[in-house]
């Protein structure tokens, strides 16, 4: 088995990632938001911060910030709001809402293990909240190995519910994940953390989420993130195509000038009157994608694959202020 002390960033580089951030204490009526669309793969979201220390260059739900007024890109990892009493709120909730079987979805707009749960704790203290109740279908979505610390509730949820971890993975190139993911942890962190919870018996997968165009994209990229996501033991890999809102192009935009300068013309030709990348693109990343899953063993869902594919941000403005509250 791994030692669980492998798995974490040293005390200085965690300190290091906190930084010129500030903390908002955020009030919060609810916490579990139903997602009406039938295209996406859960009916119930919650995320416990708003905003995410990890700053990858490319999130879509930096135009969660907006709704407050705040407009500066730097603002999405610079500003987190944290939702001190989310497990009340949520143990009040399920004691009056039937969610029945319907899936819950942790970790839609920001990583629910970002470095501010080291301090406050809100994911772990909802997952005592679900580890209580039986019969749920829940999945986390995280960058972070700081996961593996909450195995012996996720143990407990797993053993009553259908559990799953979405560990998101672009790129194994170091120096390349550091441009586009800041302060998120390494990507052989976040594969000895699925090796790890695998070995638990823990149902999990990796999200090549958002491929990005000539930047992430190549053949052989993609199949090293694949490999490694066999050997680490993963149940599934899926991927999606960058999605770019304006909220997220301020900051991606610049990004792309300033690294990939000659980039920048493909970039906003793809991007400037859409957020998704042309149809075009998706059917030719697709068949690429399906034939390396088919090559390291996993299986080709093209169903997960589409609605995965369809940020939830997508929906409509009216139905994301409640989505991401």
């Amino acid at each position: 088995m791994l030692d669980p002390a492998e798995l974490f960033e040293e005390p200085e580089a965690a300190e290091e990632q906190r930084r010129g951030v500030t903390f908002v204490e955020m009030p919060v009526k609810s916490i579990l938001n139903r997602c009406a669309s039938p295209a996406m793969p859960f009916r119930w979201t919650i995320n416990p911060y708003r905003g995410c220390e990890f700053g990858c260059v490319y999130c879509y739900a930096r135009y969660t910030h907006d709704f407050l007024e705040l407009r500066d890109p730097d603002d999405f990892e610079r500003r987190i709001f944290v939702k001190r009493k989310a497990a009340e709120v949520l143990a009040r909730t399920l004691a009056r809402t039937p969610i029945g079987s319907d899936a819950v979805a942790i970790g839609t707009a920001t990583d629910p293990y970002q470095p501010a749960e080291r301090t406050f704790q809100m994911t772990r203290s909802m997952l005592q909240v679900f580890a209580g109740v039986g019969g749920l279908e829940l999945s986390i979505t995280t960058k972070s190995a700081l996961i593996v610390r909450d195995l012996d509730l996720l143990q407990r949820i797993n053993r009553r519910s259908r559990l799953s971890i979405n560990f998101s993975l672009i790129t194994l190139d170091r120096r390349l994940q550091r441009l586009l993911e800041p302060r998120a942890p390494r990507p052989g962190l976040r594969l000895r953390a699925l090796m790890h919870l695998r070995q638990a018996g823990i149902r999990c997968n990796v999200l090549v989420m958002p491929v990005i165009p000539g930047i992430t994209d190549a053949e052989s990229s993609l199949e090293a993130v694949v490999r490694a996501a066999r050997l680490a033991g993963a149940n599934g890999v899926w991927w999606r195509s960058l999605f770019l809102k304006p909220a997220a192009a301020r900051k991606f935009i610049p990004f792309v000038a300033a690294h990939f300068p000659h980039l920048r013309a493909r970039i906003e030709s793809f991007y400037g009157r859409s957020a998704y990348a042309p149809k075009s693109y998706d059917e030719r990343i697709g068949p690429i994608f399906d034939r390396i899953r088919q090559k390291h063993g996993f299986p080709i869902d093209r169903e997960r694959d589409r609605r995965d594919a369809t940020p939830p941000a997508s929906r409509g403005l009216a139905s994301q202020l409640h989505l991401v509250s």
